[in-house]
């Protein structure tokens, strides 16, 4: 299957030409979802006063997302080790973002979840936030959306073969 044409030059488009426009989105993209809806001020609050940095945000997302998990399920949601998992739940939880609770079941387990004070406004900033995000999915084909999910597991499995080190367990901001 021959590549698009490239949008500046009329020939094919090679993959170096689809890097260079990848790149040139992905950074356009993320720009605009990052102002399209910042965070609630009282999150952002939270944040500065613990800091708390950009490495933080995979975990209280998810556990927006997904509701109450054991921090085991969190860290393997996210793809960091149990231990930098436990010591991010630690720090969100010192930041009042996040609680701890231990599992009736098996105490052992931790369980986290959002504390009621932020539940409705993070729900709100994460639909509002993840918009543009279910807008792209929704309008795509059942078969183009299965295409673009493969296409960025893909680069996450290459993203992460590259990566220094075991795991994406790096806590630079």
């Amino acid at each position: 299957m021959a590549s698009p044409p490239s949008a500046t030059t009329g020939r094919q488009a090679t993959v170096d030409d689809q890097v260079a426009e990848f790149l040139m989105l992905l950074a356009a993209t993320t720009r605009n979802l990052k102002s399209a809806a910042p965070p609630p001020e009282r999150l952002r609050e939270a944040v500065v006063r613990s800091g708390l940095g950009p490495r933080h945000l995979p975990a209280l997302l998810t556990t927006a997302l997904a509701g109450p998990l054991s921090v085991t399920e969190l860290s393997q949601r996210i793809g960091l080790r149990l231990s930098t998992t436990s010591t991010m739940v630690g720090q969100l939880s010192r930041a009042g973002l996040l609680e701890r609770v231990e599992d009736d079941d098996d105490r052992r387990r931790t369980i986290v979840h959002l504390p009621r004070e932020y539940r409705a406004e993070m729900t709100t900033w994460i639909e509002r936030a993840f918009a543009p995000v279910r807008a792209t999915l929704q309008r795509l084909s059942p078969q183009a959306r299965a295409h673009f999910m493969e296409g960025w597991r893909i680069l996450h499995e290459e993203a992460s073969r590259t990566t220094p080190g075991d795991d994406a367990d790096a806590c630079t901001e």
